[in-house]
């Protein structure tokens, strides 16, 4: 975690910069299956076998012909956070995070991943990975499990829709109080082919993408947008930690932790987590489906880690994560949450008269429910949850919790 006396700095910073990283993300309509960016090509998982370090990739701009009279290729960079923070590298092919003769593959440097329990974004399927900066690891934080990547490290996600690349995010460390992040708009829509991606305003931005078999409505997160999800109590990056990374990949032969230490990526082994506080899958999605003998308790409170938990828990005197009144940390038991027949902290939902956040036995008088099932609105946002990052209500996760709550006899 980052020094308190430091995080206002960090805040100012991130609010200049352009685009988030993240699980977030929002699109008009939801999708399934496709393939990701430089996925490993089975079946939907995306952990890669490449490791970390090197140098950064050769290679020029796609379609850049120094003989042409235009002058030589523009330099790729290595992956890093660039000098000037103000001023991100424009297009994706140049960063040196994927190829540059191919942006929709990553570069070998990538690190791909999973996590147990995804954050909703409104459907699209997701790729992740990172990139750690040459000769550096990744420290395990031995009390909360949370995965603390050096200075210099980028997280990569990539959001698609019937296996067509909506935006690219680039999450970088930047020094020691900062991450920064960068979002990359795709061309190629339809059945043209994806050659580029370049990086979206700093205000966030929203497009009509042609999939080639229907039409997503995406928004392009905004820099303040990062900043409440991505905020001190998180700790920068959301997936990334044991309970979310104890997971063995389809077609990988060990558990992600087990895998990533043989690759040298961690200053010290860690410490695999209690069967009890390792999340599940909530719902089939593109990660598979939840375990067998998974209780419904179980994948509602995994569900609720993943999409809720970063802005309500306990904040530590912080000044993010403003709603530090309840805790939905999957590890927190129901008592101590804080949301059993308690009262809300802030207004109630159109067309409802309950003021609590969870009724035993009853999903729809519960804000929790209510809120999670509201419809996006432009002038009504602050009712529905999430408030960011989703525009569009899942379904399968409402049914979830609403599941949960009716079998929530009592408050304990």
């Amino acid at each position: 975690m980052m020094a308190h006396s430091n995080r206002t700095v960090g805040i100012v910073i991130l609010l200049l910069v352009g685009g988030c990283s993240s699980e977030g993300g929002g699109a008009g309509q939801a999708g399934s299956g496709g393939s990701g960016l430089g996925s490993a090509g089975d079946g939907g998982s995306n952990v890669g076998t490449a490791g970390a370090g090197g140098t950064s990739d050769a290679g020029g701009l796609p379609g850049a012909d120094a003989a042409s009279g235009d002058g030589p290729a523009p330099a790729v960079g290595n992956c890093s956070p660039p000098d000037d923070i103000y001023s991100p590298i424009q297009s994706l092919s140049l960063t040196g995070c994927v190829d540059p003769q191919d942006p929709t593959k990553p570069t070998s440097r990538a690190v791909f991943y999973e996590v147990n329990s995804p954050l909703w974004s409104d459907g699209a399927d997701k790729t992740r990975a990172f990139v750690l900066p040459a000769g550096q690891k990744i420290h395990v934080d031995a009390t909360t499990g949370k995965w603390v990547f050096p200075v210099g490290s980028v997280m990569i996600k990539s959001f698609l829709f019937d296996g067509k690349l909506v935006e690219t995010r680039l999450f970088m460390h930047a020094d020691s109080d900062h991450w920064v992040g960068y979002a990359y708009k795709w061309n190629g829509q339809g059945m043209a082919k994806q050659t580029e991606a370049t990086v979206a305003s700093a205000d966030g931005d929203d497009v009509m993408f042609d999939t080639g078999k229907r039409t997503v409505h995406w928004y392009y997160p905004s820099q303040q947008d990062c900043l409440k999800c991505h905020n001190d109590v998180a700790g920068g990056t959301l997936g990334p930690e044991n309970a979310q990374m104890y997971r063995t990949v389809a077609g990988h032969a060990k558990n992600q932790l087990d895998e990533f230490q043989d690759m040298g990526l961690f200053e010290a082994p860690p410490v695999a987590p209690k069967a009890s506080e390792v999340l599940v899958t909530p719902y089939p999605s593109q990660l598979g489906s939840p375990p067998a003998g998974a209780t419904t308790e179980q994948k509602a409170r995994s569900y609720l880690q993943a999409n809720c938990a970063h802005c309500h828990q306990p904040n530590n005197g912080f000044i993010m994560s403003p709603f530090p009144n309840f805790d939905l940390r999957y590890t927190t038991a129901l008592k101590d949450a804080k949301i059993c027949n308690a009262q809300v902290a802030k207004g109630m939902v159109p067309g409802s008269a309950s003021t609590t956040i969870l009724v035993p036995g009853k999903p729809m008088d519960s804000i929790l429910w209510l809120r999670m099932n509201a419809a996006y609105t432009d002038t009504g946002t602050m009712v529905r949850m999430p408030q960011i990052a989703s525009h569009v209500v899942d379904t399968a996760g409402v049914q979830l919790i609403g599941d949960w709550i009716t079998l929530v006899p009592s408050c304990p």
